[in-house]
């Protein structure tokens, strides 16, 4: 999955690779931000630098939990045929469970 990115002001930039991550915190241009979930601060980028895509959150309800994914959308154009092909990739998951505050006796 992908992990969470912030600039040094604690803007939200795109998420990245694990691979990414690593290599950034090994180079010393990020610095671990918080362990759940898993958020690096990078200390040389600002929001300003960035290049940010759209992304969504999907909701999928149900009675006692609820799935929740971020995805990132890309639409491609075919060259010859003129057709658009929509393709989503997911970025992260989450599931959120729903519990009633009052114990049944």
């Amino acid at each position: 999955m992908a992990v969470f990115v912030i600039d040094r002001r604690q803007a939200p930039l795109m998420p990245c690779s694990e691979k990414r991550a690593r290599l950034l915190l090994a180079r010393g241009r990020a610095r671990v931000h918080r362990l759940i979930p898993f958020t690096i601060r990078l200390i040389d980028r600002e929001v300003a630098q960035s290049e940010l895509q759209p992304l969504e959150l999907k909701i999928d309800p149900g009675s006692k939990t609820s799935g929740l994914a971020l995805v990132r959308n890309n639409d491609t154009v075919n060259a010859e045929t003129g057709k658009i092909t929509a393709t989503a990739h997911v970025l992260n998951l989450f599931v959120l469970i729903c519990s009633s505050l009052k114990t049944r006796k």
